[in-house]
């Protein structure tokens, strides 16, 4: 599912809330049928994976990073996911490869090379839920497409992937579009549908007169 609107919108408030990283003000968000604060944050983090839309690495190797700093990483799986975020390559020529030690506060990497360690590490481990905010905004076509490939990955093997996306190609391999704006849902429903809508509105907005409603 993709999620579409304009900036502050709510999207990524939203992702934030799915995730569990804010609690909603009001109601409650479940995977599979239990809310999210029934969960260990553990656990939580084993279902879910997150690509915020500022990716923030920690001091550690690269392979930790990817693997969420877990006491025990799995190194196969942390291949398999940069693979999977077309970071594999990049990562073996650093310096010492996934062993290659980062400083959060002094990274001397480039926005989309953090931007794909980030997608390698929500891509850990498949988790059961995936929520990406702004995926490829710091990536080229060649990281675009290898995100798609992944999308499509997941989706084949029932796996749910939520993004919240400006751009076009973000939501590429989505089935579904919720389009929100001011935190209020305006439309939802299969991607080419809400896609038409959101342009019929837009267009007869432009065509509405000056005056229309009243205002001056």
């Amino acid at each position: 599912m993709g999620v579409i609107g304009p900036s502050g919108a709510g999207k990524s408030t939203l992702a934030r809330c799915v995730t569990g990283v804010w609690a909603p003000a009001g109601g409650s968000i479940r995977l599979d049928s239990a809310a999210l604060d029934q969960y260990e944050p553990s656990a939580l983090g084993r279902h879910i994976g997150y690509l915020p839309q500022r990716v923030q690495l920690f001091d550690g190797t690269i392979a930790e990073n990817i693997a969420r700093l877990s006491s025990e990483p799995d190194a196969a799986k942390v291949v398999a996911a940069a693979q999977k975020a077309d970071a594999h390559k990049m990562i073996l020529e650093l310096p010492d490869g996934y062993d290659t030690r980062i400083n959060a506060t002094q990274q001397r990497l480039s926005g989309g090379q953090i931007q794909r360690i980030g997608l390698a590490r929500a891509l850990y481990d498949k988790p059961v839920l995936l929520v990406l905010d702004e995926p490829n905004s710091n990536l080229d076509n060649e990281g675009t497409a290898a995100l798609n490939a992944a999308i499509r990955s997941l989706k084949a093997d029932g796996h749910a992937v939520i993004i919240m996306a400006h751009r076009p190609a973000a939501i590429q391999e989505c089935d579904l579009l919720l389009a929100i704006d001011n935190g209020i849902r305006t439309a939802f429903g299969p991607k080419d549908e809400v896609l038409k809508s959101t342009v019929k509105n837009h267009e007869q907005i432009k065509r509405a007169p000056a005056n229309a409603g009243g205002v001056t």
